[in-house]
């Protein structure tokens, strides 16, 4: 929020110094967040842009990376599509997750989500999911493997032997369902499916030294927030400097304002 003593930030300095912004909300159906951070990341995404096409390279160096967590329901940018298609040229990529696939087709419709699906090289795709129809669609994107088969038989003639190849499913639908956790299938371009082992960014020692900095952080915001005066107290000042004042339908009368109630004498409003 920008101040009398601090400026508004500028975003291409900060993109210049590889800095990073980020976008914490949460979506909330009665006040959510959602338009206010995709207004925000567009402006960022045209800034690495207008970066990307004036600079003397012809593209972003090092690469410009948009991460969208939680894509439809934080930052459901409804240009993802055309971005993805044009820019990878000019050095900007983009690194977006959802939960399920019918969370992309509810908030882009089916074509749009399918759209931006194609446009994307590397999959990650983890199991525990119920949309078994996406399950199924993943199962014959990883194709068919050919196998072949010797089959011996003994009978009164001998012993016989014959080979026949057939096609099999590498993955079932409910074999990718039941992937282990910590465990995903990633389809990356045209090279052949793996199922890596992933680890999380707390574990070991340095997961140990981020959660001690996440645990001092969460005290330095409980001791700011309880040096604020309490919100009852702040409303409750607040309706009784308006009726003390005139400022309310039932405060009656063209009274003058008091000035003794305007101030607590210290230069600050009373719900201060």
């Amino acid at each position: 929020m920008p101040t009398r003593f601090r400026p508004a930030t500028n975003t291409a300095d900060l993109i210049a110094a590889q800095g990073t912004v980020y976008l914490l909300g949460r979506e909330d159906p009665y006040a959510s967040a959602a338009p206010l951070m995709t207004a925000v990341a567009e402006h960022v995404l045209d800034t690495a842009l207008w970066m990307a096409t004036t600079s003397p390279h012809g593209r972003m160096t090092p690469t410009f990376l948009a991460c969208l967590d939680e894509l439809p329901s934080t930052t459901p940018l409804p240009t993802l599509r055309v971005w993805m298609a044009n820019e990878r040229a000019l050095g900007l990529s983009f690194m977006y997750a959802s939960q399920t696939w019918k969370q992309m087709v509810v908030s882009y419709g089916e074509d749009e989500a399918r759209s931006i699906f194609g446009l994307t090289n590397n999959l990650m795709i983890f199991g525990g999911g119920k949309d078994i129809n996406f399950y199924r669609e993943m199962s014959e994107l990883i194709d068919d493997v050919r196998t072949s088969r010797q089959t011996v038989t003994d009978g009164p003639g001998g012993v016989g032997t014959s080979r026949a190849g057939e096609w099999e499913r590498v993955m079932r639908p409910g074999d990718i369902r039941r992937l282990k956790e910590r465990h995903a299938l990633v389809i990356a371009g045209n090279a052949p499916p793996i199922i890596a082992r992933l680890s999380r960014c707390i574990d070991g020692r340095d997961g140990a030294k981020l959660k001690a900095e996440q645990a001092a952080l969460r005290k330095r915001v409980a001791a700011a927030r309880q040096s604020k005066p309490d919100i009852g107290r702040r409303t409750a000042a607040a309706v009784a400097y308006s009726r003390a004042n005139a400022l309310t339908p039932d405060a009656g009368g063209d009274r003058e304002p008091e000035a003794s109630a305007a101030s607590t004498g210290s230069g600050e409003w009373p719900w201060n």
